[in-house]
């Protein structure tokens, strides 16, 4: 792939994130609140030549580090990690994709959990048309 494109996606992915994190830190401690960072279900596998799949790798590094750094401080930290979402993103509607809604429907899930859980993680993905049994 192009290096700028990779540079964008680093950019975007990794440091937006870190500084996303730093500069929330100050009002989450204060509000003892929660801390969402959006992976992906690519950064769980290795996917050959995939820089997108390597930034979310990156991503959820960031939410392991930032969860140890902060514990006993009240914050919880969730990573939410979606697999394919059906969003403008793709040219043609992909055949089997998660809903934009299905992904706020997990994070609703991990902060309306009472203050002493914290959900860690949340892999969601969309099931497999195999799977349907003639639902779809």
């Amino acid at each position: 792939a192009d290096p700028e494109v990779w540079k964008d996606m680093i950019l975007t992915n990794i440091y937006g994130v870190g500084l996303t994190v730093q500069h929330c830190l100050p009002a989450l401690r204060e509000s003892k609140g929660q801390l969402l960072l959006t992976g992906s279900a690519a950064g769980r596998v290795t996917i050959p030549g995939s820089m997108y799949s390597a930034t979310k790798w990156a991503v959820s590094a960031i939410g392991y580090g930032v969860r140890e750094e902060l514990r006993g401080s009240g914050i919880r930290v969730t990573l939410i990690e979606p697999g394919m979402v059906d969003t403008p993103f793709f040219d043609e509607q992909p055949e089997h994709a998660l809903k934009p809604e299905d992904v706020a429907n997990a994070v609703m899930y991990a902060v309306s959990q009472p203050a002493h859980v914290d959900v860690n993680e949340i892999l969601v993905r969309p099931t497999p048309k195999s799977q349907l049994n003639g639902l779809g």
